[in-house]
C-alpha cells in the first residue's frame, strides 16, 4: 500500500448535506446516518469532501449543485439520495469511492475547465453566510457573525438534562465566520475587472452618506441549515444588506405532498416539525450541541419513541440560555399574525409547541417569502441567516415562485 492509499483509508469524511424541494424525508434519513457514522458535517464546500444531495432530482437546482461541486476539493465524492431507504447504501458507496481515490467521471473535465477559465462562474454556489466553528457543548459564542458577545459575560448554562453536559464553557472564544464573499455576481462593469477575474464593485451612498462598494451576494440555495430551494440575492454595502430579492428554486412538484403532512399523528407531526426548525436555528446560531440533541429527539419521535421527559429538559435548557436570547432578540421583528415577535420569540413559541404547552400555529410559506425582502433590508449578512432560520419557510408548501 502506497502512502496515498494509506492516507485515503484514514481520511476524515466531511459531508456537506443539502436538500432539494421535496427531499425532507431523504434529508432526515441522511442526517441520521451521518450522525451514526460519526462524520462531522462541513459548513462550506472548501472543507467538504463528500457532497450529499437529499431529495428528488431537480433541474432547477442542478446548476447550483454543479457550481458547488466544482469547488469541493479533491479527493471528493457525491451521494444523491432520493429515497430515504437508500441512504445507508448510497453513503457507503460514496465513502468507498472517496477512500479509493478514484475520481468521479467529471472530475478531470472540471479541473481542465477551471484551468482554462479566467473568470469564476457567475452566481457561484450560493454558499455565502457565516462559517461557524462549533465547540462541543459550548453555547453560541457568536450569534450573528461579527458581533462581540462578550458584553453578556458569556453566562454558563445550568442544565438539568442528564443526557447532555452542562455548559460551563465560558462560551469559549468567538467563533470565526467565513464571510469571504466569493463569487460576487451580477455586476455590469463594462468589461472592467480586477486581477484574477474578480469584478469591480459598484459604488453608492450608504445610509450615512458614505460611498461604499455595492456587491451582489447570493444566500442559498445550496447551504447547510437552509430552507430547501430558497435563493436570496442580497445587495451588500459592507456587511449590511441594502436590498434582497427572494426566489424559490424548484421544478414543478405536481402531486407532491409536503412531508410533514404525511405523518398520521398530529402531536408527533407538530413536535417533530418544530424540533427540526429549532435544530436549524440553533445550528446557525452556533450552538451545535443543542442542535444535535434536537435532531435526535426529532428522530426518536418519528420512530415512535416516548421522549416527553427528555424533550422537556432540552426545551428548558434552550430557554434558559441568556446568550442565545441576546443573539436572537430584535432580529426579524414582525407585529402581527402567527409570526409576531422577533426571532427569539418565534424560537420560544416553537419550544412551547414542541412540548405541547401551546397550541400549534400554522405559517404560510408564501407570506414568509413575501416578507423576507423587507425583513432582511438593513440586516447584517450573518444576522440574515438567523432571520431566515427563525422563519424556516417550507417551500414544499408554497404555491407560487417569488422573484
Amino acid at each position: 500500500m502506497d502512502l496515498t492509499a494509506w492516507l485515503l483509508q484514514r481520511i476524515s469524511v466531511r459531508p456537506l448535506l443539502v436538500s432539494t424541494v421535496g427531499g425532507t424525508a431523504a434529508r432526515l434519513a441522511a442526517e441520521q446516518r451521518v450522525r451514526r457514522r460519526g462524520w462531522r458535517p462541513a459548513l462550506n464546500p472548501a472543507e467538504a469532501n463528500l457532497l450529499i444531495v437529499a431529495g428528488p432530482q431537480d433541474p432547477a437546482m442542478e446548476p447550483f449543485l454543479e457550481a458547488v461541486w466544482r469547488v469541493v476539493p479533491e479527493p471528493r465524492s457525491r451521494a444523491d439520495i432520493a429515497d430515504p431507504a437508500e441512504a445507508d447504501a448510497k453513503l457507503t458507496e460514496a465513502e468507498q469511492q472517496l477512500r479509493s481515490g478514484v475520481l468521479p467521471p467529471d472530475a478531470d473535465l472540471d479541473r481542465h475547465e477551471a484551468a482554462r477559465s479566467q473568470h469564476p462562474p457567475a452566481d457561484n454556489h450560493g454558499m455565502h453566510g457565516h462559517e461557524m466553528h462549533h465547540g462541543g457543548d459550548a453555547e453560541p459564542g457568536m450569534g450573528h457573525g461579527g458581533h462581540d458577545m462578550s458584553k453578556h459575560g458569556h453566562q454558563a448554562h445550568d442544565s438539568d438534562d442528564g443526557g447532555h453536559q452542562g455548559h460551563d464553557m465560558g462560551h469559549s472564544e468567538h467563533q470565526s465566520h467565513d464571510m469571504g464573499h466569493s463569487g460576487h455576481h451580477g455586476h455590469d462593469m463594462g468589461g472592467m475587472s480586477m486581477p484574477g477575474g474578480i469584478p469591480m464593485a459598484d459604488r453608492a451612498d450608504d445610509r450615512d452618506g458614505l460611498k461604499l462598494d455595492r456587491l451582489t451576494v447570493p444566500l442559498g440555495p445550496v447551504l447547510p441549515a437552509w430552507p430547501a430551494g430558497l435563493l436570496v440575492r442580497t445587495t451588500l454595502q459592507g456587511d449590511v444588506i441594502q436590498e434582497a430579492e427572494v426566489e424559490a428554486v424548484r421544478g414543478h412538484p405536481h402531486g407532491m405532498e409536503p412531508f410533514w403532512d404525511t405523518l398520521p399523528l398530529e402531536s408527533t407531526r407538530i413536535a417533530a416539525r418544530r424540533l427540526d426548525s429549532c435544530a436549524r436555528l440553533l445550528s446557525v446560531a452556533g450552538w451545535e450541541d443543542a442542535a444535535v440533541a434536537a435532531c435526535r429527539l426529532r428522530d426518536d419521535l418519528l420512530a415512535g419513541r416516548d421522549v416527553g421527559g427528555q424533550l422537556a429538559r432540552w426545551a428548558r435548557r434552550v430557554r434558559r440560555s441568556r446568550t442565545l436570547r441576546w443573539s436572537l432578540s430584535g432580529l426579524g421583528r414582525l407585529d402581527r399574525g402567527a409570526l409576531a415577535g422577533d426571532t427569539a420569540d418565534r424560537l420560544y413559541r416553537w419550544l412551547d409547541e414542541a412540548t405541547g404547552t401551546a397550541p400549534a400555529t400554522v405559517e404560510d410559506p408564501d407570506e414568509i417569502l413575501a416578507l423576507l425582502p423587507d425583513l432582511l433590508a438593513g440586516a447584517e449578512l450573518a444576522a440574515a441567516r438567523l432571520i431566515v432560520a427563525g422563519l424556516d419557510p417550507d417551500l414544499e408548501r408554497t404555491r407560487v415562485t417569488h422573484a
